[in-house]
């Protein structure tokens, strides 16, 4: 009866320890992969002040996942009016900078404005970078620039 009771507890140890490593488990993956951001890209973002295109605006989400160690996203650019002087964005990618202030292009996203305003992809990074924009998002910055602007024409700062 008493070796019953000891295998029964060590049963229940073993069990518990299971579930907690199951627990820390779902914990790293959930770390791993980010929940999409919402940008929002506004030429008043652009610097320097009053550089940007205000006839080009947009929206999107954009989404770092360090374990696989890509980044995602899924963009909307519009320019108004749409006579085609200004379009399609000449390129799109990801800097490293606050707010307020211009830095290196750290991810070209590639993205395809051919078929209209609707761009989405992938792009593989390094896990460092992916790690870095997870814990430090307000660090990078997402710009499109045109052929009218090519040196920014609206901006999203990727924020927490």
């Amino acid at each position: 009866m008493e070796m019953e009771k000891w295998n029964m507890k060590q049963r229940n140890i073993f069990l518990c320890l299971g579930v907690v490593l199951l627990l820390a488990l779902i914990s790293a993956v959930n770390v791993q992969a980010a929940a999409s951001r919402t940008i929002y890209l506004d030429w008043h973002a652009v610097v320097p002040d009053g550089s940007g295109d205000p006839n080009m605006f947009g929206d999107g989400t954009v989404s770092v996942n360090a374990g696989k160690a890509h980044i995602c996203y899924n963009l909307r650019v519009f320019v108004y009016p749409g006579d085609g002087s200004n379009w399609p964005p000449a390129s799109t990618g990801i800097y490293r900078a606050p707010a307020g202030s211009n830095g290196p292009l750290v991810v070209d996203l590639h993205p395809d404005f051919s078929s209209g305003p609707n761009a989405s992809g992938c792009v593989g990074v390094s896990s460092t970078l992916a790690h870095d924009i997870q814990r430090n998002p307000s660090r990078y910055y997402i710009l499109v620039t045109s052929i009218k602007h090519p040196e920014g024409a609206v901006r999203a700062q990727l924020v927490k």
